[in-house]
């Protein structure tokens, strides 16, 4: 992957750890949520390289990363060898559901109904306590300003993800 997608996948990253997500929106600082945080953000990002009709191949990338990383945090995590390729299929498998649920919803979010977007997080989220009206505002907040970004100011990293006053 080159530096410039690095650099994009380095700020998702960056965003993720926010303690925004934990404190504000009361997402469990736990591992499968903070997966769940990424994959919104990265999600993001990729639905702005499409509509924005950036090179194919980039996003490509970034997936084929992301799954990457995805394998190293689980043998980090301890996991053992011959059950990494099995839980990599069913995550890559939830990342891609996420991504086209997401994307759909995305797609028609502009128009300011949160409702669907809520649902789509409710089923991914599961946690009874997460401010899931707040998350849609950040979700929405985001796609309002990724709508607008220029292309240049995303190629040349000057791009933040907007986060929403309490």
């Amino acid at each position: 992957m080159n530096n410039f997608l690095l650099s994009i996948y380095n700020k998702i990253i960056e965003q993720s750890k926010k303690n925004f997500f934990f404190k504000d929106i009361l997402i469990p600082d736990e591992f499968n949520c903070r997966l769940e945080i990424f994959e919104l953000n990265l999600i993001l990002i990729l639905w702005y390289m499409k509509t924005s009709k950036l090179n194919e191949k980039n996003i490509d990338s970034i997936i084929r990363f992301f799954i990457k990383d995805l394998e190293s945090l689980l043998r980090e995590a301890g996991e053992s060898d011959s059950s990494v390729p099995r839980k990599i299929r069913k995550l890559v498998e939830n990342f891609y559901g996420r991504l086209n649920s997401y994307t759909l919803e995305f797609d028609i979010l502009l128009d300011g109904d949160l409702k669907k977007i809520q649902k789509c997080l409710i089923k991914n989220f599961i946690f009874k306590n997460i401010n899931y009206r707040k998350l849609g505002e950040y979700i929405f907040v985001n796609i309002k300003y990724f709508s607008i970004l220029k292309v240049s100011d995303f190629e040349d990293l000057k791009f933040e993800f907007a986060l929403i006053n309490n």
